[in-house]
């Protein structure tokens, strides 16, 4: 493998590992994006091992059984269970060959339908994915889980009021960790971040035979706490690592508190931690923040090089990373009008409030503030509730020179999240939000 120049000082033993494998991380990253409300990423060896006794006994269940449907369905679960762990997107074309003996054998089996819209959400066709949810939701009603799938596509979709009643009908039926983490969900998004909060501490409440499950639920919870009180998200964080040694959103978590603090050094620390063990784009992208932050350009420059390596070669794991990837260049503030372009894939594809925002963004960064302006109220649709995108929209109104409108925003903004820590944000948008409000008094 040739190693461009700028990248020589990355190459040791442990950063080409990331090299490699970063490749396809990210489309796993990606791809998992909506089956974590009920369980993120994990990277335990005990864990890892765990599942792969798992799979073994799956796959000797289904050799004794092969005319069972039900267990290709099970064992494809396994599959994408695997793909959060080891963000390996190759066991979606295992789950693929998986599935279509199984269709064969019924067509009509919950179950093999509902792993068929697992594997659609994972690779982001979220249309394909609602309507096989609703397919096995139909077949067999009695099932909880296929109301939470069904409402996951109606939320990545923009369907929000369908996505209320799904998970409703969801935690009606059997309120339980994964049902409250949704619900949670829902309820940030509409603004009632105090709900959400409550019911995110009825999931960790409610518990599961997963660790892994419940912290996921404390580190949405540190989320939304580390919005204006990071002394009790750091908390939060440190009590998902007792519930799940090094789980790398956590330690993540704990990154972005210490970057908020200014303490660049132990905000590193705790990225490169994440990203020794779960080697994702997300966090050599923040790590690249953080090295930015700090004034250290060459460090920053190799791991945005990884971050952009692994968008150009996710296409080729089968995930539509389309939203995701113009995010990414509009924080840079590079390409805007590939940004663009992707960004209204993104709202064709994928027609919620993050799509019109992530749309209204890059079109800012490439001086169309007029449109970028009409985009930005589609993006607000349902009240300024989300910090970023208020965000964007109080930036947008100051190039229109629009002072008091801006002001407006910009503050909003800041009082729904002080430290400027929610997923939407790039780490470095917390100054450039803070200079332009200064600007405008």
């Amino acid at each position: 493998m040739k190693i461009p120049s700028r990248l020589r000082g990355l190459v040791n033993s442990r950063n080409l590992k990331i090299l490699l494998i970063i490749v396809v991380a990210l489309a796993a990253t990606l791809a998992v994006s909506i089956n974590n409300r009920s369980s993120g990423p994990e990277k335990s060896d005990s864990q890892t091992a765990a599942t792969d006794k798992l799979i073994n006994a799956a796959q000797q269940a289904l050799n004794s059984d092969q005319n069972n449907p039900n267990r290709y369905a099970a064992l494809c679960n396994l599959y994408l269970q695997k793909v959060r762990e080891t963000a390996d997107v190759s066991y979606y074309k295992k789950c693929d060959d998986l599935l279509v003996k199984a269709t064969k054998i019924d067509p009509n089996n919950a179950e093999v339908i509902a792993a068929q819209a697992s594997v659609a959400y994972g690779r982001h066709f979220f249309s394909e994915g609602l309507s096989l949810s609703q397919k096995a939701r139909q077949i067999n009603p009695n099932q909880v889980s296929y109301y939470g799938l069904a409402g996951d596509g109606q939320v990545e979709l923009g369907q929000y009021e369908e996505a209320v009643k799904s998970f409703q009908a969801m935690v009606n039926k059997k309120p339980a960790l994964n049902s409250y983490n949704r619900v949670a969900y829902i309820r940030e998004i509409f603004g009632d971040i105090e709900g959400a909060k409550t019911a995110l501490h009825s999931a960790v409440s409610a518990g599961s035979s997963f660790p892994e499950n419940v912290a996921f639920s404390q580190v949405e919870l540190g989320k939304l706490q580390s919005r204006h009180d990071l002394g009790k998200a750091e908390e939060t964080y440190q009590q998902a690592l007792q519930t799940l040694p090094d789980y790398p959103p956590a330690l993540e978590g704990l990154g972005k508190a210490a970057f908020a603090r200014k303490d660049y050094k132990k905000a590193a620390k705790y990225f490169q931690q994440a990203l020794d063990i779960l080697p994702i784009a997300q966090y050599s992208k923040a790590l690249g923040d953080t090295y930015t932050a700090a004034g250290d350009k060459s460090k920053a420059e190799q791991q945005y090089y990884l971050t952009e390596l692994a968008f150009n070669k996710s296409t080729s794991g089968g995930v539509n990373n389309d939203y995701e990837f113009s995010v990414y260049l509009s924080q840079q503030n590079k390409d805007s009008q590939k940004a663009i372009e992707l960004a209204k894939k993104a709202v064709t594809e994928r027609p919620n409030i993050f799509s019109s925002d992530a749309l209204a963004w890059a079109l800012y960064r490439e001086g169309r503030f007029a449109e970028a302006q009409a985009t930005s109220i589609e993006a607000l649709r349902l009240g300024e509730n989300e910090p970023s995108l208020v965000y964007h929209a109080g930036m947008i109104a100051a190039k229109l020179g629009q002072k008091e409108q801006a002001k407006k925003y910009l503050q909003k903004a800041i009082e729904q999240d002080n430290n400027f820590l929610e997923s939407h944000f790039s780490l470095l948008e917390r100054k450039e939000a803070a200079d332009a409000l200064a600007r405008l008094k």
